[in-house]
């Protein structure tokens, strides 16, 4: 009886989601790297194209439920300030990765087919180097758009975002005589956002 039912809620899962209006957006932007200031050196993430996918579910008439992950490939150094230090100038390719939940605030105008929103979320950053190894942290992200409806199923978003990805221990990237790796040295996460433009299709209802 058991997997029965949990076959049924399987079954009945995309029904659910669909008879709510759930939105999909996929999006591509443009995203700022940032920069992390260590006492050897400067760390910095090169600006580049992001990409990524939103799932809107309706909670509320003006609130929505976000889940979003957003992925930037780019370039990443490290400078050391002064000549002679055991800390090397060194270049690295890093994959920028959001992973977040949160809510979309939308604010209702004469004109519904144009919807003002705020958002807010929280979740997961993932830094993918090539040469300095992972790293994760806890993240908030902050926004602001548009979505514009065509019809009742197409339309598009735009938004902007403040990515703020949050370092409660003084861990980070370095790169030394010995190699590269982790290094105990600062407490200053790369403060990073973005503009980005998506196509959004509504489902169900």
């Amino acid at each position: 009886m058991k997997k029965i039912k949990l076959l049924l809620l399987v079954l009945m899962f995309p029904t659910f989601l669909f008879s709510q209006g759930i939105e999909i957006a996929p999006f591509t932007g443009y995203q700022f790297g940032g920069k992390i200031d260590y006492y050897e050196g400067e760390m910095k993430i090169y600006d580049g194209q992001n990409y990524g996918l939103s799932i809107f579910i309706p909670m509320k008439a003006n609130m929505d439920v976000e889940f979003n992950y957003t992925r930037m490939g780019s370039k990443m150094t490290f400078s050391p300030y002064y000549i002679g230090s055991d800390f090397l100038y060194k270049e690295s390719f890093v994959q920028t990765n959001y992973f977040q939940i949160g809510a979309l605030k939308k604010l209702q105008l004469a004109n519904e087919k144009v919807i003002p929103f705020g958002s807010f979320s929280l979740g997961a950053t993932w830094f993918d180097t090539s040469d300095f190894g992972d790293k994760w942290m806890f993240s908030v992200v902050l926004g602001a758009g548009l979505k514009v409806m065509f019809s009742k199923k197409i339309g598009l978003i735009a938004r902007g975002r403040l990515m703020m990805p949050m370092q409660f221990a003084g861990v980070g990237f370095y790169a030394g005589t010995g190699g590269s790796g982790m290094s105990a040295n600062s407490y200053v996460a790369p403060l990073q956002g973005d503009f980005n433009i998506g196509l959004l299709i509504k489902l169900g209802n």
